[in-house]
């Protein structure tokens, strides 16, 4: 979503101006979004979500993780 991507943006930039060396991630799940249309249907019960892709493409952000994890059914 568009204003997910601004607000990342903005206080990953914020963090960044007060610690320059500070490590960021999002701290979102990953799911497919907007930038992989082709695989949003294999998301566990989601035709949406966060775009995980593009929520860690920016510059000021460092790091993800990912959970190797099925949650449908668990």
């Amino acid at each position: 979503m568009a204003w997910e991507l601004g607000w990342i943006q903005e206080m990953a930039s914020f963090v960044k101006s007060i610690d320059s060396n500070h490590l960021l991630t999002v701290g979102m799940e990953g799911f497919d979004g907007d930038s992989m249309p082709e695989k949003k249907a294999i998301n566990p019960g989601y035709q949406g979500g966060t775009d995980f892709i593009s929520n860690h493409l920016m510059k000021k952000i460092d790091f993800t993780t990912i959970l190797p994890t099925v949650w449908e059914g668990r």
